[in-house]
C-alpha cells in the first residue's frame, strides 16, 4: 500500500518540526539521500509572488526540507539544487519574489533554472511515444518534488502529479496546452505520464496556506494547516482531495494516473500515518474554482510567448518586478 503521512503544521514557523516528523513517518530522511548524490528540489514556483499569496510553495518548507536531506548523514553530502519554469518572468525574479533566492544562499543550495528541453521516449505512453522534460529534470540523480495545495481552473486542483509539469521548460507548457488542450482526455494523460517519466522519489505538499477559488494563480489563500508527504505522487493527490473537500472524480490529473495504471488512486488502499482523515480534513471544504477550457488556440500561444519575451527582455532588466 502507499503510505501518505499527514502532519499539523498551523503556521511555518513550525515548518522544520513538521517536515522532520512526516519523514520520520515515511522512515526518516536518509532513506531518501544516496552519499554525494546530485538532488533536484521542484516546487510550485507558478511566478514571482510574495510568500502570504500562497501562489508558491513556502520558502519554510523550502529551506525544512532542504535541512533534512543535508542532515541525513550520508557522506559525502548530496548537492542540492532547486528548480523550477515559471509561467511568467524570469526564473530568478520569480525565486527572489517568493523568497528561494535568500533561502538557497543561506543554506549553500544552488538555483537551478530549467533552460532547455531534452526528448524523452515514452513507450507505455497513452497518447504520446516521447516527451520533451527540462534537461536539468532529467539528469538530476534524484528529483523531491514540493507541491501547493491550490485550486485550478483548468485541472480542478494543482497537487503533486500536476507541479511536474513545471519540469517541461519554458512556452514549451503553452504549446502543450494548444497541441492536446482542445482533446479532451489528451491534456491529463500527458501530465500523468510526465509525472511517471519523472519518477520523484518524494513528494511534501505545502498545504499550511492552502489557495481556493480560482488558483493556480489567482485565488484566495486559505489556512489548511498541514503537510502531507510520501513517495506516490497520485496517493497524495488523493488524500488531498479528501482532506480538503474536493471531489476526486473530477480531479483530472487523478483520473487520468487510474487509466494509465500509475500510483494509488483508491482511498481504500492508502494507509494514512499521523493524523487520521477524520482529524485532517478541513472544517469548511475549499471552495471549487469554475473551469475553464484546457485548449490555446494558435493566437493565444503566439501572444502568450511574445509577452513573455517582453517581459524577460524589457520589464526585468528595467527592475519593473522584483
Amino acid at each position: 500500500m502507499s503510505r501518505v503521512a499527514i502532519i499539523r503544521c498551523e503556521d511555518y514557523a513550525r515548518a522544520g518540526e513538521a517536515v522532520a516528523r512526516a519523514l520520520a513517518l515515511l522512515g526518516g530522511a536518509a532513506r531518501f539521500v544516496r552519499p554525494g548524490e546530485r538532488l533536484l528540489l521542484k516546487p510550485n514556483l507558478l511566478k514571482g509572488a510574495p510568500p502570504e499569496k500562497a501562489v508558491a510553495t513556502h520558502p519554510a518548507i523550502l529551506r525544512a526540507v532542504i535541512r533534512q536531506l543535508r542532515g541525513a548523514g550520508t557522506s559525502p553530502a548530496p548537492h542540492i539544487s532547486v528548480g523550477d519554469s515559471p509561467a511568467w518572468g524570469s526564473f530568478g525574479s520569480a525565486a527572489r519574489a517568493a523568497g528561494y533566492a535568500a533561502v538557497c544562499e543561506e543554506e549553500s543550495a544552488a538555483l537551478l533554472p530549467f533552460t532547455k528541453g531534452v526528448k524523452v521516449a515514452n513507450p507505455d505512453g497513452a497518447v504520446y511515444d516521447h516527451l520533451h522534460l527540462a534537461r536539468e529534470a532529467v539528469r538530476a540523480d534524484a528529483l523531491i518534488n514540493l507541491p501547493k495545495l491550490k485550486t485550478h481552473c483548468q485541472m480542478y486542483m494543482t497537487g503533486a502529479v500536476k507541479n511536474l509539469f513545471g519540469c517541461v521548460a519554458g512556452k514549451r507548457k503553452a504549446w502543450w496546452h494548444f497541441k492536446a488542450g482542445s482533446y479532451e482526455d489528451y491534456f491529463p494523460l500527458m501530465i500523468a505520464e510526465t509525472a511517471r517519466l519523472l519518477k520523484p522519489r518524494l513528494s511534501i505538499m505545502d498545504a499550511v496556506l492552502a489557495m481556493e477559488g480560482q488558483g493556480p494563480g489567482s485565488g484566495t489563500p486559505k489556512k489548511a494547516g498541514l503537510i502531507l508527504a510520501g513517495e506516490d505522487p497520485t496517493a497524495i493527490d488523493r488524500v488531498a482531495c479528501e482532506v480538503a473537500g474536493l471531489d476526486p472524480s473530477r480531479l483530472r490529473t487523478l483520473e487520468a494516473a487510474r487509466t494509465i495504471g500509475w500510483g494509488e488512486t483508491d482511498l481504500d488502499r492508502i494507509e494514512i500515518a499521523g493524523l487520521s482523515l477524520e482529524e485532517a480534513r478541513l472544517p469548511v471544504p475549499l471552495t471549487e474554482p469554475k473551469l475553464i477550457p484546457v485548449g490555446f488556440s494558435l493566437p493565444r500561444v503566439v501572444k502568450s510567448t511574445l509577452k513573455q519575451q517582453w517581459k524577460l527582455r524589457v520589464e526585468e532588466p528595467l527592475g519593473k518586478t522584483s
